[in-house]
């Protein structure tokens, strides 16, 4: 690591820590700062204490995506020390009328739970999530609205804005092409797949947002960048990014064969689903994470053409095409369930 740049992990429950990265020099600058609670706030102070630095004294904040655990104390470090807010431009957008925002993300989520065969009781005991939504950020507004390609300078850095869609649609890395190093909140993550979220401004006609197969087609990008280290928002820093990316598309194939197999034994939901992949807790705590899960791998079983979707109940149910089927009984091989870009 750069004796410029310094990772302060900042505790968050049930996850364990997301890091905030400290860039030296001019603009002082923080990516990312957790979420908005004591806790984190406390880890921030102290991690800049170690440094020799108060949050008085930061001078930019660069935001990876939109989701609590990264911009939840935006505010309250911009209130503290007048350091300007740099995010891409639906980032932005988002964050100036969060509270409404997270409203109108939580009316599209359980309609689509719904959708998908989630019970009602389920549906309700995931109130708890929204309220973490709720209170892990505030509205702020962004000093400067970027767009995919400019450059910013933070620390002694120049910066590369390079919009990367698919976990979240405000996805950015944030490249120094010089010493071949992105901060690349979680768009890639060393220890765990990342998820996709499902969420009404990015929806298709159909009513889903496709997020899987972009996120996809962006995680091959990011392997032809020449890169030597990314750093993420949870979890250490990443080196040969190339073979991890082949190693995430090997298991979203994976899965997806799990998912066509489940399927081969009866229509299901995706809630159905999931519950064939998960344990119940897994299921029962997290009902809107395992159907973004689920769903993300039915787009790409549907884009092979493997599965077709059934709506005419006011619900939705997947089962094998015809397709699929003939090339079972021919002993051929199944369409590419994910496509190798």
């Amino acid at each position: 690591m750069s004796r410029d740049v310094t990772s302060i992990p900042l505790p968050l429950a049930h996850v364990g820590s997301v890091n905030s990265w400290l860039l030296r020099g001019e603009p002082l600058t923080l990516i990312d700062t957790g979420p908005r609670d004591d806790t984190a706030l406390a880890a921030l102070e102290d991690g800049l204490r170690e440094q020799g630095l108060r949050v008085e004294d930061l001078e930019l904040v660069l935001l990876t995506h939109h989701h609590v655990d990264h911009v939840g104390l935006a505010a309250e470090v911009r209130r503290r020390s007048g350091a300007t807010i740099a995010a891409l431009d639906r980032l932005a957008d988002y964050a100036t009328g969060y509270a409404g925002e997270v409203e109108h993300d939580r009316d599209f989520a359980h309609r689509l739970m719904r959708f998908h065969g989630v019970p009602e009781h389920v549906i309700a005991s995931d109130e708890p999530f929204w309220t973490f939504l709720r209170d892990g950020a505030e509205p702020f507004e962004t000093g400067v609205r970027l767009a995919d390609g400019d450059t910013i300078a933070a620390g002694s850095r120049m910066l590369d804005v390079v919009a990367r869609p698919g976990h979240s649609t405000t996805d950015t890395l944030f490249v120094d092409r010089r010493d071949a190093l992105a901060f690349t909140g979680d768009h890639l993550l060393s220890r765990i797949s990342s998820n996709t979220e499902i969420c009404p401004p990015e929806r298709a006609a159909d009513g889903r947002a496709r997020s899987r197969i972009r996120y996809l087609d962006n995680l091959r990008e990011t392997a032809r960048m020449p890169l030597r280290r990314l750093l993420t928002g949870h979890g250490p820093v990443i080196t040969g990014h190339r073979r991890l990316v082949a190693s995430r598309i090997d298991e979203h194939r994976r899965r997806c064969e799990r998912i066509l197999a489940i399927l081969e034994r009866g229509p299901s939901s995706a809630y159905e689903i999931a519950g064939e992949l998960w344990v119940p807790r897994t299921v029962a705590e997290q009902p809107l994470l395992v159907v973004w899960e689920v769903l993300g791998h039915l787009e790409l079983l549907l884009a092979a053409g493997a599965v077709g979707e059934d709506t005419s109940g006011g619900r939705s149910v997947f089962a094998p095409t015809r397709r699929c089927h003939r090339a079972k009984t021919a002993r051929s091989s199944r369409p590419a369930l994910v496509p190798q870009g």
